[in-house]
């Protein structure tokens, strides 16, 4: 939805910090186990490393992404695993903030769980306890985030609350990012990504989505009908304690939802 907004430019997602820069950093810091002067660490310290080879390409990414538009436009990054280097994205982009939205890992177990069945999907085809480790990562990171970054820097969204007053909380993550607001502008936002109007978008526009059954219904609680009770049960017991602490109840049969 921000993507809608007319004072934001972006693209799709470019995975430029959690498949480029971040895992280029990771081995990194790994080489100093290595007992060798091998690799970059050889030859670079990590200011250097960070600041003349690191930093370039997140900034000729970010000013190709801004190509074209208009100045004073917000530039829009949407990889959801940014927040995996929260770290290195305020060493390298001080005044980036960063939008957290979380949603019930039971609902997002069944999102791969459907897509692990098309063409497509072959990053979600995971084991049911690979799936609740990485869910259960990103929650730890975002903790980890919100304890070392000034709070208005940091927002994080409930998927479920979103989906149940979206003008609400647009408005608020609108506000947050410095983006101008109004109730017209809310209206037509939230009309234009409509998951119907998004499945049917025009080949060129952003939301075009060449992935057969790419969007699915958004409903926040289809996961009760989708998943079997053992594996709802089995997300549960592994990724209670974060369930708890981003306030996801455990399922009862017959409870409201």
């Amino acid at each position: 939805m921000l993507a809608t907004h007319p004072d934001t430019v972006t693209c799709r997602e470019t995975h430029v910090y959690d498949k480029y820069v971040g895992p280029l950093k990771d081995w990194y810091d790994q080489e100093y186990s290595l007992e060798a002067a091998d690799g970059l660490s050889a030859l670079f310290d990590e200011n250097t490393f960070v600041d003349t080879i690191l930093a370039p390409i997140v900034q000729a990414t970010f000013t190709r992404i801004a190509s074209g538009a208009d100045a004073g436009k917000t530039v829009l990054e949407k990889t959801p695993g940014n927040i995996l280097y929260h770290s290195l994205i305020a060493r390298i982009q001080p005044d980036a903030r960063l939008l957290f939205v979380v949603r019930d890992p039971r609902a997002v177990y069944a999102s791969f769980k459907a897509a692990a069945q098309e063409s497509w999907g072959r990053w979600t085809r995971k084991s049911l306890a690979d799936f609740c480790q990485s869910w259960t990562g990103y929650m730890i990171a975002y903790l980890a985030a919100r304890a070392n970054m000034p709070a208005y820097r940091l927002m994080c969204v409930r998927y479920e609350a979103l989906k149940a007053d979206t003008p609400q909380h647009l408005a608020a993550i609108f506000t947050w990012a410095g983006l101008n607001t109004t109730k017209a502008l809310l209206d037509r936002i939230v009309t234009e990504n409509d998951i119907d109007r998004l499945s049917a978008a025009k080949a060129g526009s952003l939301s075009h989505e060449t992935r057969q059954n790419f969007y699915r219904t958004g409903k926040t609680h289809g996961w009760v009908d989708e998943l079997q009770t053992s594996e709802i049960r089995e997300i549960e017991a592994r990724c209670s304690h974060m369930m708890m602490v981003m306030n996801y109840a455990l399922y009862r049969p017959g409870a409201p939802t």
